[in-house]
């Protein structure tokens, strides 16, 4: 008999109802919808345009490299407003939700449609899911079937590393291209939808190759290829430490598959610039919310789950991400070197 009850499987804890407790410990106009995000479009359309004068009008070598890392900063952030807007908890209007954040995203040529269909719908649905997630990391039975990463860890770690996180600053634009293709080539979505998705990256596209291209080659290669991988490598530095340190889950369990990452204090204005992006767990718990109020929701999260809540300082996640594979072993819980067969936990499981 001992033997037989020693068969029954042990129940799964059943998870925390987190949304239904917040709700009840927070203000409610934390979780209240608000517009103040889109007054980042004041400085940043400035910075841009004001960086842009100087270029044209007293273009320097030596001066034009900084001038590309500032509107590559400004780009980043307007792809983090781009993200709070297209979450269309203020704007209710579906056609001006899509032509602000088009406008914010334009550097990157994201379009809004596909974004809502991508992000919001498939990656916050379905976070962390071996098979529903595009945004995931590689399984190792991917890692198989694909030579770049095949060859990437035939490499020294280190050399390794310098080729992924120098990838951070084409990683978002690829990822973009990526998905766009997959649904262009998919049965199920219709001619209209695809000349949609196609349009919202072209002209975008073309309105910033056109603008600094009239200004001189030299402005197109400083004004927007440079400040194009400097956002490209500021939002996917947020990305993969929000999420590859985690495990995989068939189960929504918010807290388990989201990692937040902190600034030190003294840049709690750099924090605002990026809109919170960092308190990515308040984020999946409602994506709605303001991304101001983000800090304040995780301070609660913090006091009710401790044992649960990931945050750390973003530059202790980046070196964890330097240290860690970026495949998922077969049980989606270990990060594992394909070659070497050496795994790493995850966050929640040792890490």
């Amino acid at each position: 008999m001992s033997s037989a009850i020693s068969d029954i499987p042990t129940p799964t804890p059943a998870l925390p109802r987190y949304r239904q407790i917040l709700k009840s410990e927070v203000p409610a106009h934390y979780l209240k919808p608000d517009n103040y995000h889109l007054l980042w479009f004041i400085p940043h359309i400035a910075i841009i345009t004001g960086c842009f004068w100087v270029m044209d009008a007293y273009f320097r070598w030596w001066l034009a490299p900084i001038l590309g890392l500032i509107v590559g900063h400004s780009f980043g952030c307007l792809g983090f407003v781009a993200h709070e807007i297209c979450h269309g908890g203020a704007i209710k209007n579906r056609k001006l939700r899509h032509l602000l954040a088009g406008i914010a995203f334009s550097p990157f040529g994201i379009g809004p449609h596909l974004w809502s269909r991508w992000h919001n719908a498939e990656h916050h649905g379905h976070t962390q899911h071996p098979d529903l997630d595009p945004d995931r990391l590689f399984m190792v039975d991917e890692y198989r079937e694909n030579v770049v990463l095949k060859w990437l860890y035939k490499r020294s770690p280190l050399a390794r590393n310098l080729v992924i996180f120098g990838f951070f600053s084409l990683m978002m634009t690829q990822h973009n291209i990526t998905v766009m293709l997959r649904y262009l080539k998919d049965p199920k979505v219709s001619g209209k939808e695809r000349a949609v998705i196609v349009f919202q990256f072209v002209a975008p596209k073309a309105f910033w190759i056109g603008l600094t291209l009239m200004l001189g080659w030299q402005v197109l290669l400083m004004g927007y290829v440079l400040p194009l991988l400097v956002g490209n490598a500021l939002v996917i530095s947020y990305i993969a430490t929000n999420h590859f340190l985690n495990p995989l889950a068939d189960e929504s369990d918010v807290l388990a598959t989201s990692l937040s990452v902190t600034l030190p204090k003294w840049l709690g204005w750099l924090d605002a610039m990026h809109c919170r992006f960092g308190a990515h767990v308040s984020h999946h718990l409602f994506p709605h919310a303001p991304a101001r109020h983000g800090r304040k929701i995780e301070k609660h999260i913090q006091r009710l789950w401790p044992e649960r809540f990931h945050v750390m300082p973003f530059g202790k996640a980046l070196k964890l991400l330097w240290n860690t594979p970026w495949v998922y072993a077969e049980d989606g819980i270990d990060l594992i070197d394909p070659r070497k067969n050496v795994r790493t936990p995850t966050l929640g499981n040792g890490l």
